[in-house]
């Protein structure tokens, strides 16, 4: 209901579908492998497909068409092999994956022209004192252009893991075999509820700040209710009670876990660094990332898709960040509070040069 009521999932989902298709038509293939660290019921992916579909329609069309007039009497045979889209996805509920699978099978038959792939692992999570994520081997085709989704990864390490260092340790561990995909792109969407602060003394202020993001971010999605539903709606009743207030559970649980862990302890002088949605941008960095530019036609869709939900109006809005402003898009509501932010990623080169997909 949420998803459907809001343009914050949609806007996130379409966005990285763009940029997706863009790195797809940038790499030079025919085939697209998308790792989905947290595929979830799979929402993101129908539209994908659909793009795919269309890409495979055109340029098929576009190769037969040179391919007959490239003969006198030719009979336009094809050589180009078919378009093929595969998408691994992460979860740990095997029943979730396996219904996730089938709906989006269904979908896809309904595109002859595109062969489709769902392959669904399972990450487990170990008891004892060496408790960690395992999971099976991700499969890469090396003629695939590789991209790696990860749309509201802090949600989906809080939800696997229930310690403060289980859940450090499931990010690094996420970001090395990300590395190890070697892929074309990584798209990040982080929810902006939490500040970038860094907080030395007692345990209150060290709660403080984060608190005070997560309170403006929660506001500020309820507040943007009022623009999706009426206030006695049941759908927002049932949006505000069962997913939002299940998000401000969790959201304080991890603040407690970070106090408990590094508040106090008697010594004032010690630097505690706080879970914040900036963090993921920033270990990407430490792991040998670099952002990628969004093209005009990512941000263009993004514009055009809010004007859809809100007609134009509204307190919803795009803002952009970076020296070119292009390097970061977010989801702004009213007096620039940013409820989510979207960048690309791609492995370091050498070359300053960050060249848009487009």
């Amino acid at each position: 209901m949420f998803y459907q009521a809001s343009p914050i999932y949609q806007l996130a989902h379409f966005t990285a579908n763009q940029a997706i298709v863009e790195a797809f038509e940038s790499g030079g293939r025919r085939r697209l492998h998308v790792v989905d660290f947290d595929v979830s019921y799979g929402f993101q992916w129908p539209s994908l497909i659909q793009s795919m579909s269309h890409a495979a329609a055109s340029t098929s069309t576009s190769t037969c068409t040179t391919s007959s007039s490239s003969h006198d009497g030719g009979d336009g045979d094809c050589a180009e092999p078919p378009v093929s889209l595969r998408i691994t996805g992460l979860g740990t509920n095997p029943d979730e994956l396996r219904q996730t699978e089938a709906r989006l099978a269904r979908f896809a038959s309904g595109c002859p022209n595109l062969r489709f792939e769902f392959e669904g692992i399972v990450v487990v999570d170990d008891d004892g004192p060496d408790s960690g994520r395992r999971h099976e081997r991700i499969k890469v085709d090396d003629d695939a252009t590789v991209v790696v989704n990860l749309v509201f990864p802090a949600a989906a390490a809080h939800q696997s893991s229930t310690t403060t260092s289980t859940r450090d340790e499931a990010c690094s561990s996420a970001l090395a075999r990300i590395r190890s995909l070697n892929p074309s792109l990584v798209f990040l969407v982080e929810k902006d509820g939490g500040g970038n602060a860094t907080s030395r003394g007692r345990r209150s202020s060290i709660v403080l700040p984060p608190f005070t993001a997560s309170l403006r971010y929660f506001a500020a999605v309820f507040d943007s209710l009022h623009e999706c539903l009426p206030a006695d709606s049941a759908e927002r009743l049932a949006i505000e009670r069962n997913h939002l207030g299940a998000e401000i559970s969790d959201a304080m649980a991890s603040l407690a876990d970070y106090n408990n862990n590094y508040g106090g302890g008697g010594d004032d002088h010690h630097m505690v660094e706080l879970p914040t949605t900036s963090c993921w941008r920033q270990m990407m960095e430490r792991a040998g990332f670099e952002r990628v530019e969004l093209s005009s036609r990512t941000v263009s869709q993004a514009k055009l898709l809010l004007k859809m939900k809100s007609g134009g109006g509204g307190g919803f809005r795009v803002m952009m960040e970076g020296e070119g402003g292009s390097s970061a898009m977010s989801l702004g509501w009213r007096d620039s509070v940013q409820l989510i932010t979207a960048t690309g990623w791609r492995r370091r080169r050498r070359s300053t040069n960050k060249p848009a997909f487009s």
